[in-house]
């Protein structure tokens, strides 16, 4: 099967965040299938991959089996909303063109966000008649709206139509949550054609813990005190202050067995970096970007891992990257949505759910773990029995597989017939 895999924010364990399509595309490669990965180059620029081929808008690299074409495009959390929109349009008509010129493919599967992603595929999809997949990541323009980023309402009901076309020309759409499922439905997806496959574990890759980190990183584990670690994006949805609200009670009662890792970047850092010192915070320390093939070791050496999102309803449909990675190091979490990760870690009993509201549950529940770390260690050993259970990424990409093959051969009339090609 020749599968063309469109993901804007694509990443090598070089970078700092989510490697899923990196993983999927590897785990297809390897099941025989051609994968071709059309990204941008934004978390390739310094990549030490060697380009296979590179043309004046593309850079071809070959990169676990697969065929990466990253087309040139800048984005950056720093950016503002209107340069925003122009990264995501310019990739939307470069990915497009790039798609077109391709070679014919069996499938299109394109993953969000943003949701401008579906253009490319439903274009190529018609063009070149072939199935396209959609993978849901986040609720768009949902998100955005509740969040208050979008209030214009001609411009809210025209993303919404939006969102519904793109849902409704795919022959399928995957979404990483139960809660995403349903907002699909709800926008008038066919059930029978929405598939929950969430967020996963790379448990193979946190099996390798002996990587040596950083030194200045290694340095900050070497404590004795309960180390709690936020490990992701600091942006507008993480809702970071009220881990520096937590911080500030702790250190006004006196606590100093207690020390809060925040890694990445984001939006928000800078106003929280200032925020902490204007308040004399010294129990959260801002690590920097830490390159994902150093996460296993990372967090193999933290007490308690925390995924904060702000008490917005749509956040709390979520599939975070960093609750998975949690999970497959072995690491006990705290979760503040209310919920289907709330479910789980009370479900299996592998962390704690403290109020978004109430920064003064985390603290009191940071004061109490630091008595508590055997209890930490135990909770840590069932996070990995329900990662291997539920979330392996081979098995997610055994599903993923199975479908595809299903949507290429759907009623014999879509894309080619396998049997007869393959």
């Amino acid at each position: 099967m020749r599968i063309l895999y469109i993901h804007q924010y694509f990443k090598t364990k070089e970078g700092f965040s989510s490697t899923r399509s990196l993983e999927f595309g590897r785990l297809l490669t390897e099941k025989g299938h051609e994968v071709t990965m059309l990204t941008s180059d934004v978390h390739l620029k310094l990549s030490k991959e060697p380009i296979v081929k590179k043309t004046i808008l593309t850079k071809e690299y070959n990169i676990e089996g697969m065929k990466v074409i990253a087309i040139k495009n800048n984005y950056s959390n720093y950016m503002g909303k209107i340069r925003r929109i122009c990264s995501f349009l310019l990739f939307m008509f470069l990915s497009t063109y790039q798609g077109l010129i391709l070679k014919r493919h069996d499938i299109v599967y394109a993953t969000s966000t943003p949701l401008t992603i579906g253009v490319p595929a439903f274009i190529i999809s018609k063009i070149k008649r072939v199935p396209y997949v959609f993978e849901v990541r986040d609720l768009w323009p949902e998100a955005p709206i509740q969040m208050g980023f979008i209030k214009n309402k001609k411009v809210i009901k025209l993303l919404r139509w939006f969102e519904k076309k793109i849902y409704k020309h795919a022959s399928h759409v995957i979404a990483l949550s139960p809660g995403m499922c349903e907002g699909v439905i709800k926008a008038g997806k066919d059930q029978n054609k929405v598939t929950m496959i969430s967020n996963s574990c790379d448990l193979e890759m946190f099996d390798e813990t002996d990587m040596e980190l950083p030194k200045e990183i290694g340095e900050l584990l070497s404590t004795d005190q309960l180390i709690a670690v936020h490990p992701g994006t600091m942006g507008e949805a993480n809702g970071l202050n009220y881990i520096v609200d937590a911080a500030e009670i702790l250190k006004n009662n006196g606590t100093k067995d207690v020390v809060i890792l925040l890694t990445g970047d984001g939006s928000n850092r800078p106003i929280l970096e200032g925020l902490c010192k204007h308040k004399d915070i010294s129990n959260i320390i801002f690590t920097g970007n830490i390159p994902k093939k150093f996460m296993p070791s990372f967090l193999s050496k933290v007490d308690i891992t925390i995924t904060s999102f702000k008490d917005i309803p749509i956040l709390a449909t979520n599939s975070p990257n960093k609750f998975f990675d949690s999970l497959a190091a072995g690491k006990p979490t705290i979760v503040n949505s209310p919920g289907w990760t709330k479910d789980l870690v009370e479900e299996h009993s592998i962390g704690f759910y403290v109020d978004p509201k109430r920064p003064n549950e985390l603290a009191d529940l940071l004061n109490e773990l630091t008595k508590e770390k055997e209890v930490l260690k135990e909770m840590g050993e069932r996070s990995r029995v329900v990662a291997e259970k539920y979330f392996d990424r081979k098995k997610l990409a055994n599903q993923l597989e199975n479908i595809l093959i299903q949507e290429v051969n759907y009623d014999g009339k879509k894309g080619v017939n396998l049997e007869e090609n393959h």
